[in-house]
């Protein structure tokens, strides 16, 4: 009998992690972030970037209670995401963007920044417009993990859209090297921009 129950309750555990195989624990199988996060009431600092009132700073859990909306700022070393509200973008490096990711894997330094549709960009420069000729977000390492402000002298380029950091599994070699050609071009042309100081809030009007 007792044989019969163990192979029961076996199988249910079985089920049940089949259930939720491959699914973050954080998000939960039903695919819901439970990651906790805080929307800011006023303007405020995050990462080194000044970011408007009804931003979503979104951190790493640090213990299983610590989910959904916090009614606090939680520490800025596990701050993973930062999203402008809707609507909403920042001037950063001349770029409207709307949202700031880390890396998911630990061992990569560093973070993707995502321009926002709809808004216009500062006055177009040889970085700006590399930029922009690759339609995409952009993959950036960073010597100071802590510091997401627009500071060439703490970044690197390793990606933007289809043009990407050589790797150990790169096979198209004649591609790969067009997008070591672009990546040397931007980051040349990143080392010749300042340190960014102010982060103009743009806005428009909800269609």
């Amino acid at each position: 009998m007792n044989k019969i129950f163990g192979l029961g309750l076996l199988s249910l555990i079985s089920i049940g992690l089949s259930a939720c195989s491959g699914c973050p624990m954080i998000a939960g199988c039903n695919g819901t972030d439970r990651s906790p996060y805080f929307i800011t009431p006023v303007s405020k600092q995050a990462r080194g970037i000044p970011v408007p009132p009804q931003t979503k700073l979104i951190y790493q859990s640090q213990h299983f209670k610590q989910t959904h909306q916090q009614t606090h700022a939680l520490k800025e070393q596990n701050l993973t995401s930062i999203a402008l509200p809707e609507n909403t973008a920042i001037l950063w490096g001349g770029m409207p963007v709307e949202r700031f990711i880390q890396y998911a894997d630990p061992a990569m330094q560093g973070f993707t920044v995502y321009p926002a549709k709809g808004f216009k960009s500062e006055q177009p420069n040889a970085f700006l417009n590399l930029w922009k000729s690759c339609e995409s977000d952009l993959d950036i390492n960073l010597k100071n993990t802590n510091d997401w402000s627009f500071n060439p002298s703490n970044m690197q380029i390793r990606g933007c859209g289809r043009f990407q950091q050589r790797s150990e599994y790169t096979e198209d070699t004649f591609r790969q090297d067009e997008a070591d050609e672009f990546l040397r071009k931007i980051n040349q042309a990143l080392q010749q921009l300042p340190k960014q100081q102010n982060y103009p809030v743009l806005r428009q009007s909800s269609k």
